[in-house]
């Protein structure tokens, strides 16, 4: 079975300005920016392990602090890190089919629509 992940990575990493490199994991997070969502948790999370070789695409809106937490995300990691506050449908399905992990840090998670959206892009 030949997989358009691949591809699919690349392009992603192209479309938010990374640079190109299918052998760097992909992070995704889609969502909320508010604390329910755990994206409190995960603008702090991020400085512990972006200094591996990784790259993050956190996409969402929400709290305005959040939002512009996020957004400075490519100012401290210009290659590493890209934050879009924005509702971008298209840009959420491009993250789910071609990261290579979704990051799920809610406190609660009433639905989990993400996850399974993620297992079946094998994400």
């Amino acid at each position: 079975v030949i997989s358009a992940k691949p591809v699919i990575k690349e392009a992603l990493q192209a479309e938010v300005g990374l640079p190109v490199d299918r052998d760097i994991p992909v992070i995704g997070f889609i969502g909320r920016l508010e604390e329910q969502k755990g994206s409190d948790i995960l603008v702090e999370a991020i400085s512990q392990f972006i200094g591996d070789k990784v790259q993050i695409i956190v996409l969402g809106t929400g709290k305005k602090v959040m939002e512009k937490q996020i957004e400075q995300l490519e100012v401290d990691y210009p290659d590493k890190a890209r934050g879009v506050a924005k509702f971008n449908v298209p840009l959420a399905h491009m993250i789910i089919a071609g990261a290579d992990f979704i990051l799920v840090p809610s406190r609660f998670e009433p639905c989990g629509l993400i996850q399974l959206h993620g297992m079946r892009y094998g994400t």
